[in-house]
């Protein structure tokens, strides 16, 4: 009996040499990928070292929290640093969106549906107006679901051509396609795993809002809260989570009733920050600025 002979074709393995990734980390390790700053949010910008380039980050709250307005705030922010950005606020829509910015710049809920008095508008428009004439922040026009795949090549396209810094996303739903019951979690690690992928390699820093699972407490206490599977959690970058101030903090005076509590419960690079609790304070209902830290 012969022996049939196989040969075997080999290619070439995406690898490269010690040396040839040496120089690349020694030149990251003098020249940083620059991050961006909050400047509203000095404290939390010196704990987390800002929001660099090439992380996924997760915002998880319950619903009616407040995360819409957080991030809304965080884009006030942007406008008033001139920091391009994106946004795809696909659950309230791009001008619910543009209405939280402008309400946490007045101090006052613009965004109750109630008309707006035509002098509160021409003051707001004599004093803010040329932010909201800039290319500082760019708002995806789609209301209903639309694949990642589509989601990345915006991202993508407005990073190229606008030089945005930070991508927003709320939420992770509208970008999964509909499947069984079954299948949720399944298709949520696809997504999640091909932003995660996407973001690795390329200059932004994306924010994806997410849900948590239930809780017989109504709080997000852990990054294992957060709705869907481990993987997640696992592959993000970092994890915040957002609820009501705990009655503790309220009790002791560090916190009201309408101020919220944002916990650092993942943190890659920063991993001191981690279980550090910082209260946002927000007397009006529309702006949040920083109040006490408690670092474990």
């Amino acid at each position: 009996m012969t022996e049939e002979k196989i040969n075997y074709i080999y290619e070439k393995p995406h690898a490269a040499s010690l040396a040839d990734v040496y120089v690349e980390a020694s030149r990251e390790l003098l020249i940083p990928f620059e991050s961006t700053p909050i400047e509203s949010f000095p404290k939390f910008t010196k704990l987390t070292g800002g929001l660099r380039p090439k992380e996924y980050s997760i915002l998880c709250g319950a619903t009616g929290v407040g995360k819409t307005t957080l991030v809304g705030n965080l884009s006030k922010s942007l406008i008033n640093q001139r920091v391009p950005h994106f946004v795809a606020s696909v659950e309230t829509g791009s001008t619910d969106y543009v209405k939280r910015i402008m309400s946490a710049l007045i101090g006052e809920d613009w965004n109750t549906g109630d008309p707006v008095p035509v002098e509160k508008l021409q003051n707001f428009h004599s004093q803010h107006g040329h932010s909201f004439q800039s290319e500082y922040l760019w708002l995806s026009l789609y209301e209903d679901r639309f694949s990642a795949k589509k989601l990345m090549n915006d991202i993508a396209w407005m990073v190229e051509n606008k030089g945005c810094k930070v991508a927003i996303i709320d939420n992770l739903n509208f970008f999964m396609d509909v499947t069984r019951a079954a299948d949720q979690l399944i298709e949520m690690d696809r997504v999640t795993h091909e932003l995660v992928v996407f973001c690795k390699n390329i200059n932004v820093h994306v924010i994806m809002i997410m849900h948590p699972k239930k809780t017989d407490h109504g709080r997000v206490e852990s990054e294992f809260d957060v709705k869907g599977s481990s993987t997640a959690v696992q592959e993000a970058s970092n994890v915040f989570l957002f609820n009501r101030p705990h009655e503790e903090l309220i009790k002791e005076g560090h916190a009201t009733k309408f101020d919220r509590e944002l916990k650092i419960a993942k943190m890659r690079r920063k991993g001191r920050a981690m279980g550090a609790r910082m209260i946002l304070k927000c007397a009006n209902g529309v702006t949040y600025t920083e109040g006490d830290i408690f670092c474990n």
